[in-house]
């Protein structure tokens, strides 16, 4: 029995070699590829009896070849794998050395006591860096570097207005298909031309000086820029805590309610702000005051502006940001929504008519129709994938990928992903066959699931994959379960080892 064993893997050894003799020839296929037949053999078993709607799409990359198609041409929400085609469209147009700029003039000559004659105003172009991300956690650094700038050049009072100009980008900050839940937290941020802290601020809640007293509330980073009513009550040492925040778009800031005990720590919730510009200016002021800069007049701020209208424009100040590269990093693995939204807006800005959702989209489009790439069942509606009205195929999304492989930045792309048992839940994926192997972009709605990315067999060859799922009734395990059972089969994949003879159809 041993015997017929051993003779049977030498049998089948020769089988897999034999394709190997004369390999240099164009029309052998060497056995090391994955085939459409193999790779089904793989992955029918995982799909099998699965409910809701999955789309499933795996090609190799060298080949431009589809080796399975499930579903593949459904058009479905991708939730965060929408980021795949800002990004890719990112490096395409703008490129890996891409970089912001924040300036500051003054409208008005500067005379021998330190005096502005006229208005200060600070021009965003779309920056979502102006935070501590870059900056070793110091979130007014860039506004206190600006403000060095301008006690250099002199400047310790103004006589006019502090202007925040953020008309690069239209004023539209919702975008259609937003969900009003997700509003309200840091992940729901609006975009903005003139942007600070990443649309974000934590509201600390304390409390009062005795039972009964209404909370401290406290805005970090300090601001005098956000509305609120507070609505909480400190109660006594045995009163408990309940906080609850609610958004109040109609006067720009929120209403806190509940209660807080007398003896509790501090209790900090990180929420989005509503007018993304007035809050940066405001923290803006703050800064400029704290380093001996006095502002006479009024704050404003314009989202329709003709610069050429500034009497005697003057460059004061100016701040660049990180490279592209570093921003396509932040938003790829952290899957940072407010920084998808900047980047599509300023494709917009910077190549069509104007910095909006529609125009970014556009780009995106012409992307991928450059590169030959179907669109009809493609909709996009924002860049980070927070609208429930995207829809996509897991066949566009893999052939995206192949795309971007042939693409001059491809490592740049590439490098910016996930990847497994280093970034992102290192619960995931965790298997030696593909450890520090795939690499991907994750996405998460409720009701949604999605994973696409690469893959290297265990061949050497590299595939594009992707897996999006609407809908599943096991919620979002059940699909997470399917996406990493696919990506692991895939990295696992030999043709030493082909699918029939490799056993389990778990993970």
């Amino acid at each position: 029995m041993r015997t017929e064993r051993i003779l049977g893997g030498v049998l089948l050894m020769m089988a897999w070699t034999a394709p190997l003799i004369g390999q240099g020839s164009s029309d052998v296929e060497p056995a090391y590829r994955a085939t459409p037949g193999a790779i089904s053999r793989l992955l029918d078993p995982l799909l099998r009896g699965r409910a809701g709607n999955l789309g499933v799409a795996v090609y190799s990359v060298e080949r431009n070849q589809a080796l399975y198609l499930h579903n593949a041409d459904w058009g479905l929400v991708p939730a965060s794998n929408m980021k795949l085609f800002t990004t890719a469209a990112a490096l395409d147009r703008l490129g890996p050395d891409f970089q912001y700029t924040t300036s500051v003039y003054g409208d008005g000559a500067i005379l021998e006591d330190g005096s502005l004659i006229g208005d200060l105003v600070l021009v965003g172009r779309g920056d979502p860096t102006i935070s501590g991300r870059f900056y070793a956690d110091s979130a007014t650094y860039v506004f206190d570097r600006l403000a060095r700038e301008l006690r250099e050049r002199g400047v310790t009072r103004v006589r006019g207005r502090l202007i925040g100009d953020a008309s690069y980008f239209d004023d539209v900050r919702i975008a259609s298909g937003w969900d009003t839940s997700n509003l309200l937290w840091w992940y729901g941020a609006r975009p903005s031309a003139l942007s600070f802290n990443d649309n974000v601020v934590t509201i600390e809640v304390r409390p009062g000086g005795w039972v009964g007293a209404p909370a401290s509330i406290s805005f970090v980073p300090s601001t005098d820029g956000i509305p609120f009513e507070n609505r909480v009550v400190t109660t006594s040492a045995r009163g408990g805590r309940s906080i609850g925040i609610r958004r109040a778009p109609d006067i720009g800031g929120y209403e806190i309610y509940g209660r807080i005990s007398i003896v509790s720590a501090p209790l900090r919730y990180v929420v989005s702000v509503e007018d993304p510009a007035s809050y940066a200016l405001s923290v803006f002021r703050k800064r400029l005051e704290r380093g001996g800069i006095e502002i006479e007049g009024a704050s404003a701020v314009v989202h329709e502006w003709n610069r050429k209208s500034l009497r005697a424009p003057m460059l004061l100040a100016s701040h660049t940001s990180p490279r592209m590269i570093e921003i396509v990093r932040v938003i790829n693995k952290l899957s940072q929504n407010f920084y998808a939204e900047q980047v599509l807006k300023t494709l917009g800005a910077m190549f069509d008519d104007e910095g909006s959702f529609d125009d970014g989209a556009d780009v995106v489009r012409d992307v991928l129709e450059d590169h030959h790439l179907p669109t009809h069942n493609l909709r996009i509606h924002d860049g980070s994938g927070l609208s429930r009205r995207n829809t996509v195929t897991a066949q566009l999304t893999a052939e995206l990928l192949v795309a971007m492989h042939g693409h001059p930045r491809f490592e740049d792309y590439y490098e910016s992903l996930l990847v497994a048992g280093t970034d992102g839940d290192t619960r995931r994926l965790n298997t030696q066959a593909a450890r520090g192997n795939v690499r991907t972009k994750t996405g998460t709605l409720r009701g949604v699931s999605a994973l696409s990315g690469y893959v290297t067999t265990g061949d050497g060859e590299l595939l594009a994959f992707s897996v999006i799922s609407n809908g599943t009734p096991r919620g979002k395990w059940g699909a997470v379960t399917v996406e990493d059972s696919i990506a692991e089969r895939l990295a696992k994949y030999s043709a030493w080892n082909p699918p029939l003879l490799q056993g389990s159809t778990g993970r």
